[in-house]
């Protein structure tokens, strides 16, 4: 799973960055955070979806879009702290239980979230590139997570630990895998901790401290039995990275109109374990290398922010970040946002943003030949994103958005050339625009919709494995106090291929999801059903060329049975 933002680089993987209660997730290895899609909604407060460069929230190069996810145990809103008991089960032995729990007294403050969850998923994969014939995926999974989160007057700490446990999926080399132990483990855990403080009544402070860690362990028969291979080839990897931060950031609201905020950032993130093996004698004995040829990058970021209130109607930001690294090229990143309220009805924005994003590890230092090959002397990707948006809000609790945007990539990276070899392949321009629709329609009836459209390039003068045309509509009513009904309808369009492969394009789908819940206010119990592709369409994924035949179909018709209790 690889989210696309305004069709940038699908074929990269740290386009957008993926935030769980502030602290940036994406590993250094791939730039990914897959691990952490499949985080159960019964632990999660809101989510915060950014589209386009987020270059300076909470300092983070975030090229294509951002999600911060909020967890119930880290929510900072005023409310009271939610403690609940929760569990699903569902379509391909899926099984879920966990809980959310809180303690306060005074200026303690403590909670925590826990989930288990587990399902047997297989689906179809045709032929590959060997010419293996289709079969089932092994998409099984095995993952808990614990959170935690403790705040005392101005100080805090919060962590998250989680162990991921799967299937071996398309295979590591996009080839199907004939022994089935292989398998995809991943533990990831991070704990910051920090200190917010006042040094005058107009300028506040704040500084943490944070750790990441992450372990990847795996084995994949990369390669199946064949004349030159008579028993295959295994890959078997034992790989785990750390990272340190440090930052201090000030607000400064001493100059009248203007507040001001500084911060710097320094990152040292390394490689611990660097192991990779091969066999060819089925597991009996190994060639042992290391897996990454640099283990270390390092970090200094400095970045300033002044939003200035021209009018009572007018604001503007001036943003710059600067980051310096060890092993990529210095970048500077301005921002320009420009806020005009014309009324309470009618707001207007401006916005010019410059991002980058630096090669991942896996672009760049792999060791060894593989598929596909890492390249070197990687330049950052860069992209230059002007934006034009405007808010109309009517009646009660509605409004509706639109915005234009208009995207120049600069030495974007992907391995799509004969070589199959990771370079800065091209520069590009993307341009579309977004609508969106939130529209309380009466007491009892929501709706909320939304369009995008992307026109341009991202691979070789073709918008290659990204939708020109996306939307969704969601709709609930609330039939009474204790039922309610909703469904969400969304249509992706179909997706061209890179130039030289000759597949047809990935066809245009539609998916409907249907849930009814009851909730019984007295014991503050609820439950759920859930259908998911009510229709059973068929919904595929883009493969890369040159891997599989086919593409990547997903799940069909399937269905989710969710409890939950309050107390």
């Amino acid at each position: 799973q690889n989210p696309v933002f305004r069709g940038s680089n699908p074929f990269a993987m740290g386009q957008s960055k993926l935030l769980i209660d502030g602290v940036v997730v994406n590993d250094r290895l791939l730039g990914s955070y897959n691990q952490f899609l499949e985080t159960p909604i019964e632990i999660i407060e809101r989510i915060e979806v950014v589209r386009g460069p987020g270059s300076l929230e909470s300092s983070v190069n975030a090229y294509a879009g951002s999600i911060n996810v909020i967890t119930k145990a880290n929510e900072d809103d005023g409310a009271k702290k939610e403690n609940s008991l929760f569990s699903s089960f569902g379509s391909q032995n899926y099984a879920m239980g966990g809980f959310v729990g809180s303690y306060v007294n005074d200026d303690l403050k403590l909670s925590s979230d826990f989930f288990y969850q587990k399902h047997d998923k297989t689906l179809p994969i045709g032929v590959d590139r060997f010419g293996t014939p289709g079969t089932d995926s092994p998409l099984w999974l095995k993952n808990y997570a614990l959170g935690l989160n403790a705040t005392y007057k101005d100080f805090y700490v919060k962590g998250r630990f989680a162990k991921n446990e799967s299937g071996i999926s398309y295979g590591q080399a996009f080839s199907i895998s004939q022994d089935d132990s292989d398998f995809l483990n991943l533990a990831n855990n991070f704990l910051e901790t920090g200190y917010v403080f006042k040094i005058t009544p107009t300028v506040e402070a704040k500084l943490s401290v944070g750790y990441l860690d992450e372990r990847r362990t795996l084995q994949n028969k990369v390669v199946p039995n064949m004349m030159a291979l008579p028993m295959g080839r295994y890959f078997l990897v034992d790989y785990s990275e750390e990272v340190f931060n440090e930052r201090l950031e000030v607000k400064i609201t001493s100059i009248q109109n203007h507040t001001i905020t500084v911060g710097a950032l320094l990152t040292q993130a390394k490689v611990k374990d660097n192991a990779a093996r091969t066999s060819l004698d089925n597991l009996t004995s190994f060639k042992t290398t290391d897996l990454l040829s640099n283990d270390k990058r390092e970090t200094q970021s400095f970045y300033v922010n002044d939003l200035i209130n021209i009018s009572e109607q007018t604001s503007l930001q001036i943003g710059l970040k600067f980051d310096h690294y060890s092993d990529v090229k210095d970048q500077f990143s301005p921002r320009l946002a420009l806020v005009h309220r014309y009324n309470d009805e009618n707001i207007f924005k401006l916005t010019y943003t410059k991002a980058f994003r630096e090669p991942s590890w896996r672009e760049e230092y792999l060791v060894g030949t593989a598929y596909p090959n890492s390249g070197s002397n990687l330049e950052p990707e860069s992209v230059d994103a002007y934006e034009a948006a405007y808010v109309f809000k009517f009646l009660k609790k509605s409004d509706l958005k639109i915005n234009l945007f208009y995207l120049q990539n600069k030495n974007q990276i992907n391995a799509e050339n004969d070589a199959t070899t990771f370079n800065n392949i091209d520069d590009n321009q993307l341009y579309g625009a977004e609508v969106e629709l939130g529209a309380q329609l009466s007491d009892n009836d929501k709706l909320y919709a939304n369009y995008s459209y992307v026109a341009g390039d991202n691979s070789d003068n073709a918008l290659a494995n990204a939708t020109q045309n996306m939307a969704k509509a969601y709709y609930i009513r609330t039939l009474n106090q204790s039922f309610s009904v909703s469904s969400i309808v969304k249509y992706i369009g179909e997706k061209d291929r890179v130039e030289g492969d000759e597949r047809k394009t990935t066809g245009a789908y539609v998916l409907t999801d249907v849930t009814a819940t009851y909730k019984h206010k007295p014991s503050d119990l609820l439950v759920s059903l859930s259908v998911k592709n009510l229709f059973d369409e068929d919904d595929y994924r883009p493969s890369p060329n040159n891997t599989y035949e086919g593409d990547f179909v997903q799940e069909g018709r399937s269905f989710l049975v969710r409890l939950s209790k309050r107390f």
